[in-house]
């Protein structure tokens, strides 16, 4: 069959999770070039978390006013008073001083529903994602047989530019490294296909499914002028999953709740996987089908908990919490909210991340997955919520029992273990997506190095 390639992606640091990295280059740079420890070298975990803390909350809220008239120009001084006291405006205090969140401007539109016409994530999806999961649909009725499935080429890398603070240092590098079978359901066959240089594969160190998938790299701190490169390029094969409610019905059995899965999944795992006994009964009420149950939940928080920028995740204690305490959350901050709860009913939940693949829209993502006895692991992705505009409506809630096949799996696991085992403050405390970077002298936060995902090509597959 011909090769047919269908998107060529080069995801630059401009754009490579830009609320992340980009934004936080721009914001560190005097202080980078200016001290003789770069602000972006972490050696002592609780001085890194309240400086990450004060780069999420940078104004005063009379500093604020002139960011936020910046979008919002007839905006009065009363109104954004009023929005702060909603919450539609997110601050902190921080050092006995009330901060302002500096992705609030643009968030207020999300969250202010006078101005977003809704109090959640929305019904709609646009023609191009409903076209990924009609795709998926048309594989289950057979009439589509390489709508589910692609394999994706595509390449990491890291650079890790000059600075006087690293030299004569040794770097320690964590690549993000897509999972293998035996994580997920809908990827598999791995390959390495080129690298910079020599590496450890997390999951040949662990001898299974590791917390956090990486590719381990070393290299000396470059010379000044230099700039250290790790990168590697490999495929694998991503699939869409969906299982019909009929389907579910006709398999489902009663959980086996001595087995070490269950035990496992239904556990809480604190800080991020919580009991929430009160908000889950609230929402389910006596209701004890687990099948029911997931819809519930998946519909609760797409019409209560609308969509908007988040903070850096390693500053907040609780994420399900804060969710609730917030009203919004991102993908990430919405699937801890749905394990937590799904685990709180008693129903197996599990975390999933890496990539969102989409054309035009690739981008960190995390998901969720819920476990039924005799159907094993279904897909959960409750921030991209229901697709109520879509013809076909089996598309309406496919993303309470399935996923498309435009996915990168990286993480089955919350705040996990590397292999080998970080020295210093992860980057990314709870997940892992942008890859990680340290020396002997401390953890290397952005904008210490930047990276980017290339994906050179996508080529439908038939099953």
């Amino acid at each position: 069959m011909k090769r047919t390639v269908l998107l060529l992606f080069v995801v630059a640091v401009g754009a490579f999770a830009a609320w992340k990295i980009a934004d936080m280059a721009g914001a560190h740079a005097d202080a980078a070039v200016t001290a003789d420890v770069p602000v972006w070298l972490e050696a002592d975990s609780a001085a890194a978390i309240h400086s990450r803390l004060l780069y999420d909350f940078p104004w005063t809220v009379d500093e604020a006013r002139e960011h936020i008239r910046e979008r919002h120009p007839d905006i009065s001084d009363a109104e954004i008073d009023s929005f702060v006291a909603a919450g539609y405006i997110e601050t902190l205090v921080i050092d006995g001083q009330r901060r302002v969140h500096r992705k609030a401007p643009r968030n207020l539109a999300l969250l202010n529903p006078a101005m977003s016409g809704c109090t959640g994530r929305g019904d709609e999806a646009s023609d191009e994602r409903i076209s990924y999961v009609d795709s998926v649909l048309a594989y289950y009725d057979g009439t589509n047989s390489a709508g589910n499935a692609h394999e994706v080429v595509f390449r990491f890398r890291i650079d890790v530019p000059y600075n006087a603070a690293l030299a004569g240092d040794t770097l320690r590098v964590w690549l993000p490294l897509p999972l293998d079978s035996g994580a997920v359901d809908y990827q598999d066959n791995l390959r390495i296909l080129a690298a910079s240089g020599p590496y450890q594969r997390a999951d040949s160190l662990t001898g299974g499914v590791p917390d956090h998938n990486s590719l381990y790299m070393t290299a000396p701190a470059p010379a000044p002028g230099d700039t250290a490169r790790f990168w590697y390029e490999g495929s694998f094969i991503a699939r869409g999953q969906w299982m019909s409610d009929s389907d579910i019905r006709e398999r489902i059995r009663p959980y086996d709740t001595n087995s070490d899965l269950y035990k496992k999944y239904t556990a809480f795992e604190a800080p991020h996987i919580i009991r929430m006994d009160s908000l889950a009964r609230a929402i389910v009420g006596d209701e004890t089908d687990p099948v029911a149950c997931s819809r519930l939940v998946f519909d609760y928080i797409q019409d209560h908990y609308p969509w908007a920028g988040a903070r850096e995740y390693s500053t907040i204690d609780c994420i399900p919490r804060y969710v609730m305490e917030q009203g919004h959350g991102d993908c990430g901050q919405v699937s801890l909210l749905y394990i937590s709860l799904m685990r709180t009913l008693g129903i197996p939940a599990r975390w999933v991340s890496g990539w969102m693949l989409h054309p035009g829209e690739v981008n960190y993502h995390d998901w969720a997955g819920v476990y039924y006895e005799g159907v094993g692991w279904l897909p959960v992705d409750a921030s991209f919520g229901r697709i109520l505009n879509a013809a076909d409506s089996r598309a309406h809630h496919f993303y309470n029992q399935g996923i498309d096949a435009h996915r990168m799996c990286i993480n089955t696991t919350v705040c996990g273990k590397f292999a080998p085992a970080k020295q210093y403050v992860r980057s990314e405390t709870v997940d892992f997506q942008a890859g990680e970077v340290e020396s002997s002298r401390g953890n290397l936060f952005y904008p210490g190095w930047d990276g980017d995902l290339e994906i050179i090509s996508v080529t439908p597959t038939q099953q």
